[in-house]
């Protein structure tokens, strides 16, 4: 299987995660393991933050937000970053920053970017919503014209839904461009391993559209495709596009970024495929 991304799980199944991010592996790995398939998570993108002292000029004046929007566990992590290198974690919890943003809501994509962002003490909305199109639609409910902005930290690949919904709904907000998506150099070293140790994997799931941008010309080379032995999933119709664009055969889509319903999502794939 494959973080928003692609990941590797190995097991009876020998499946194939790539994505990133070592708390949202845990995740999968602990509900994978509890299921008798033991997972393994490769990522094939890194990440590069800049402009945090930006950044960190909005999250040190909470009083001027509604609110705040994560929209991937980058996100979150661009956040403390920014903590870490304009002040510390520690001010972060004296200074009384925790306590005000904390009693404002977070709303997050996904049970993963949540748990992120309370690790960091924010008060979560949305952890089930699965994605941007549902969020929109809830932040709608609980945020309205006239208020303060939310703060929106995102990536240079950020998709419109989110900014457009606020702007049609007359939801102010600002926008924080503080990250860059990139390839993993050492992807196709990582993943020639896994093969000498697991061989082909029997499930290999994508997280995110950059996941497949990054992976497919590595994956094909080392003849890791759809197969009849080799499924291939998607987490979210987003995704699901960009596998279809690429020319890649799906035998599933998780409609909820959450190890539970991607676990649901490749077993019935595989019992419908006959691969055991």
């Amino acid at each position: 299987m494959v973080n928003f991304p692609l990941q590797c799980l190995s097991a009876c199944l020998t499946a194939l995660n790539l994505s990133s991010g070592n708390r949202f592996s845990q995740e999968y790995f602990l509900v994978f393991t509890a299921a008798g398939l033991p997972v393994r998570s490769i990522s094939p993108i890194g990440f590069e933050f800049f402009d945090l002292d930006e950044l960190y000029q909005c999250v040190s004046r909470p009083e001027g937000f509604a609110g705040i929007i994560f929209s991937s566990p980058r996100t979150v992590a661009s956040v403390r970053r920014c903590l870490e290198e304009n002040s510390s974690m520690e001010e972060w919890e004296t200074s009384g920053l925790r306590a005000k943003w904390s009693a404002l809501p977070a709303f997050s994509v996904g049970t993963s970017t949540a748990s992120e962002a309370q690790q960091l003490g924010f008060q979560t909305v949305g952890d089930d919503s699965g994605n941007a199109e549902n969020l929109v639609q809830l932040i709608s409910q609980k945020i309205q014209s006239g208020q303060p902005p939310l703060l929106f930290p995102c990536g240079t690949l950020r998709r419109d839904v989110i900014p457009n919904h606020l702007q049609d709904n007359n939801i102010a907000f600002t926008g924080c461009t503080v990250y860059r998506t990139c390839p993993e150099p050492s992807l196709e070293q990582n993943l020639t391993s896994y093969l000498k140790e697991h061989g082909v994997p029997r499930a290999v799931t994508f997280f995110s559209p950059s996941g497949v941008q990054f992976s497919k010309v590595i994956l094909e080379k080392l003849q890791i495709v759809p197969s009849s032995h080799c499924k291939f999933f998607a987490i979210g119709s987003t995704t699901e596009r960009a596998m279809l664009d690429n020319g890649l055969l799906i035998s599933g889509v998780s409609s909820k970024p959450s190890p539970e319903s991607l676990l649901d999502c490749i077993r019935g794939g595989l019992e419908r495929s006959g691969v055991s």
